[in-house]
């Protein structure tokens, strides 16, 4: 789990964004984001690309912390439910199903209030490296 949590602390996308690990166990995951002013549109509230690219990677590390060495997203579908403009939000991963080849995730994005902001369900293709291979 160690070096799941590496590998995606130590990527220059969380880097860039400023994500942060709030909880993991197996199948789920909590991740942070403080809300910065470059992630708002037009309307002045945070760009539905921002809601999206939180859920995609709450769910990818949820399935990853299953004990996958990869995961690649299949499909992916958000219901944008509210607007937020300021302070932090969270983005919630769970596991619904899997098997040897995809796992089904589901993450909720929600503000600090709890307020539920968008909902997603994706299917993720996840691989376990055999090393008797290498």
């Amino acid at each position: 789990m160690q070096q799941i949590i590496r590998d995606f602390e130590e990527s220059n996308f969380w880097k860039f964004i400023g994500l942060e690990l709030e909880k993991v166990e197996a199948g789920s995951v909590t991740l942070k984001l403080p809300i910065k002013s470059s992630f708002m549109n037009v309307r002045e509230s945070v760009h539905g690309g921002i809601y999206a690219t939180i859920l995609d990677t709450a769910m990818g590390f949820s399935a990853r912390s299953l004990g996958f060495d990869e995961v690649i997203t299949l499909e992916m579908n958000v219901h944008f439910l509210k607007a937020v403009r300021e302070g932090t939000v969270y983005a919630i991963g769970n596991t619904i199903h899997q098997n040897r080849s995809t796992a089904l995730m589901e993450a909720v994005l929600v503000d600090e209030n709890d307020n539920q902001l968008a909902h997603s369900t994706g299917t993720f293709r996840v691989v376990k490296t055999d090393s008797s291979w290498s």
